[in-house]
């Protein structure tokens, strides 16, 4: 991009695309057409497309232009001052560092450093600050056959994870409808989960909306989201539910689910086993757990005991075979408390 005001002129060479760190903003070219040396200053204001509000305003320092052209890039600008208009924990504060992920437009105004600031020439480019990497979806697997109608979602994060302030995920399922194909679906098709927004890698399909049926064909795909807005989409991919049985006495695999401080909507699933996963950082060497129908007149205490632990990361497997008292399609509370006298739950519902 070239324009021109007076005796100096000024060609943008921002990338258009990509992954941006501040730095890559000051690659630009100034012009000085008259035979006078002159000192400047570069102002710049980068906008948010989809609002048109400023998110970051910088000022550079001096940079003084003979006769001729002048290649310019951070060093020769520096130092720059930066300004922000988002709060700081949703930015890198770091004079070297990324750019949050989004649209934006950049805008460069050269001023006049000696002659009160006024305006020699000014300029836009957009600006799209991308992942290299989408999410990448994980489970369960493409084209997979489920046995629960309860499933499990999990994923990774896009990449680099510094270009995100504020990350969050949007997941859609869909019913693919015969002769359609998975990407029509997704786009066309009504969403089963209304309204999904996570910060967590994981999601599961709550028991309490209707289960998914054996014999249809799902698609599903994961939107990561910087400050609320869509900034990179993963694959599309498939599932079904199956009506396989598990063999006599084999139990039913279902995902591990996290158990949480603050109790929420979700709601796991279970077959034989409640699988579950906590982070020990109290370093007990086990807690006592209570189980407790959480649809039934005053709460009844369905199941306790003991589950060993170990410092840090576990993975703990409650078993629910053999209790009478837990009942296929209700909702159950499982909660402990360590030494801390920190309490932690999950629901969950059972599918034996």
């Amino acid at each position: 991009m070239y324009t021109s005001h007076a005796q100096i002129s000024m060609t943008l060479q921002v990338p258009p695309a990509g992954v941006l760190v501040k730095n890559q903003l000051w690659n630009l070219v100034l012009v000085n057409a008259g035979n006078t040396t002159q000192l400047v200053r570069v102002n710049l204001v980068l906008l948010d497309v989809q609002t048109n509000q400023p998110v970051m305003n910088a000022t550079t320092a001096p940079v003084s232009l003979s006769k001729g052209a002048r290649q310019l890039q951070a060093r020769d600008v520096s130092p720059v001052q930066y300004t922000y208009s988002i709060p700081a924990a949703k930015v890198d504060m770091d004079p070297n560092g990324m750019l949050p992920a989004g649209r934006y437009l950049a805008c460069y105004t050269v001023v006049s450093a000696d002659k009160g600031n006024f305006t020699l020439v000014e300029n836009c480019i957009p600006v799209n600050v991308d992942p290299l990497s989408p999410p990448l979806l994980n489970t369960p697997a493409n084209e997979d056959n489920l046995i629960t109608p309860y499933p499990q979602f999990t994923w990774l994060p896009p990449t680099p994870i510094g270009l995100f302030n504020d990350l969050g995920y949007a997941i859609a399922i869909v019913e693919v409808l015969p002769g359609q194909g998975k990407a029509d679906a997704i786009q066309q098709n009504i969403p089963l989960n209304a309204s999904v927004y996570t910060k967590d890698l994981f999601w599961n399909y709550p028991a309490s909306t209707r289960s998914l049926d054996t014999g249809k064909v799902y698609a599903w795909r994961v939107v990561a989201m910087n400050s609320g807005k869509p900034v990179a989409l993963s694959d599309i991919w498939t599932f079904r539910v199956t009506k396989t049985i598990p063999e006599p006495g084999k139990v039913i695999e279902t995902p591990f689910v996290e158990v949480k401080r603050a109790q929420d909507a979700v709601i796991a699933t279970a077959g034989n086993v409640l699988r579950i996963t906590y982070d020990n950082a109290a370093a007990d060497s086990a807690v006592k757990y209570t189980i407790t129908g959480i649809e039934e007149a005053g709460n009844p205490v369905v199941q306790e005991g003991d589950l060993a632990l170990r410092f840090g990361p576990n993975q703990l497997q409650v078993p629910l075979r053999n209790n009478r008292k837990i009942q296929s399609g209700k909702v159950y509370l499982l909660k402990f408390t360590n030494s801390r006298n920190e309490t932690w739950t999950v629901k969950f519902t059972v599918n034996k």
